[in-house]
């Protein structure tokens, strides 16, 4: 779902529903450290309850910036849901609309950690799934299906902010990481690309989160949108990624260097001799980390995440 901008436009939002998603604002602070990702690294938390997805359009035109006709109205009413479902994702949060995915609406929340801003940034991902799902009016050519599920699938990060603009209306994010292109692999039609994304999650992650730690697929420290980010899941605010950043960022060129050539090792020197230098007291809200693997009821692979 992640979105490769560094500049995100805010303007297009609605007061009505940023007004229903502040009722509650201080329940973002019971935030559980429990939650989920499927066989292929999908994200997402059990609902106590089912939450239902009405039908929308398959196509919108990128380059008109206004949203369907009724699509506010259905983001009232799933940020209502959301609000009495997983308070700790969308409390205290405002609704923006993008025009390049309208099945992905978007949430947000600016933090300010001594000198810095950052961006909490929540992805809510409505594609039907149909396994997990109970379709309850069948989609068209033009409109997806209507739904039920007990499985909210979903990103939220904290990003490092550049700059936001005199009106509020656009946010410029800290893009520390430059490129993270290695080349191609393969031969004739076989031929794709490589990056080093998944090495950068791993070094960065691994640097903090205590030795031994079995974390797949949950990386706390990341490479997102070219900015040293954070997985917010369970998290109050973006200090602790403030605190790792003040440490990681002056090591990027060497740390990019060294992924360029080769893959992610803890035997790296470069990641040992970082890793010496990093205080124990910035990986202790992952002491207790834990991830099970188990199987769902279709025999397929799922993760359960507890910190």
């Amino acid at each position: 779902m992640s979105r490769n901008t560094n500049r995100i436009d805010v303007s297009c939002t609605d007061e009505r529903i940023n007004s229903i998603l502040s009722r509650d604002e201080g329940a973002r602070y019971t935030v559980p450290h429990t939650f989920c990702y499927n066989q292929n690294e999908d994200q997402f938390v059990f609902l106590d309850e089912p939450i239902s997805i009405p039908s929308l359009p398959v196509h919108h035109t990128m380059n008109n910036p206004l949203p369907p006709e009724g699509y506010t109205k259905m983001i009232a009413n799933l940020g209502a849901d959301l609000l009495k479902l997983v308070p700790y994702l969308v409390a205290g949060t405002k609704w923006y609309f993008d025009p390049v995915d309208i099945h992905t609406p978007t949430f947000y929340r600016i933090i300010r950690v001594g000198d810095t801003d950052y961006l909490y940034l929540l992805l809510v991902d409505l594609t039907c799934r149909p396994l997990d799902s109970e379709i309850t009016e069948e989609g068209t050519n033009n409109r997806t299906h209507a739904y039920k599920t007990n499985r909210l699938y979903f990103e939220c990060d904290y990003f490092p902010i550049q700059t936001i603009d005199q009106n509020k209306s656009t946010i410029t994010l800290r893009q520390s990481i430059p490129v993270t292109w290695k080349g191609e692999a393969g031969q004739g039609y076989m031929i794709h690309g490589i990056w080093m994304d998944a090495d950068i999650n791993k070094f960065f992650s691994k640097l903090i989160l205590p030795s031994l730690k079995r974390n797949y697929p949950y990386y706390p420290v990341n490479c997102k949108l070219h900015c040293v980010s954070m997985n917010a899941f369970g998290l109050e605010s973006p200090f602790l990624l403030h605190e790792i950043r003040k440490l990681i960022e002056p090591a990027l060129d060497s740390i990019l260097g060294d992924l360029q050539s080769t893959t992610f090792s803890e035997l790296l020197p470069l990641f040992s001799h970082l890793k010496k230098n990093i205080p124990e007291s910035l990986g202790q809200k992952w002491d207790n980390l834990s991830v099970r693997v188990i199987l769902n009821s279709r025999d397929q692979k799922e993760y359960i995440v507890e910190f």
